[in-house]
């Protein structure tokens, strides 16, 4: 009885302790090649961040969320065929939910709406699940 208290306690602290992770997959068929770049550096200019581009088809920014000043990563992928993949971490816990790490996504993905009204959402992993199903 004392292990099956004992082990729910650490895995429930172990999940407090994970880092923060959201994803999400938007389809925009009429988003051109050339225009990726066009997208990550509006974004990243509505974010007020600097862009750094890893490849032709990856770009990634880190933000600094007030008060505390928790670091956030955010990872743009243009997939081709018109696919946007963002995925954006930080360190906060998600014994709670990590709220200011999800209020962060959410501003991210309304963004990205506003610049790509025909992009259609496929995917976010606070809805859909941590893994997505193809």
């Amino acid at each position: 009885m004392l292990l099956c208290h004992t082990a729910r306690w650490v895995k429930a602290f172990l999940y407090g302790l994970q880092m923060a992770r959201y994803e999400s997959q938007f389809h925009c068929p009429s988003l051109e090649m050339g225009a990726q770049h066009e997208v990550a550096e509006r974004l990243a200019g509505a974010l007020n961040v600097e862009l750094t581009w890893l490849d032709r088809r990856n770009a990634s920014m880190a933000l600094l969320l007030p008060p505390q000043g928790l670091s956030v990563q955010l990872l743009l992928e243009f997939r081709g065929h018109g696919e946007i993949t963002l995925l954006v971490s930080s360190r906060e816990g998600m014994g709670k939910g990590a709220p200011q790490s999800k209020a962060c996504f959410e501003r991210v993905m309304a963004l990205l709406s506003e610049q790509l009204p025909a992009a259609q959402l496929l995917y976010r992993s606070d809805r859909d699940g941590p893994i997505r199903q193809r």
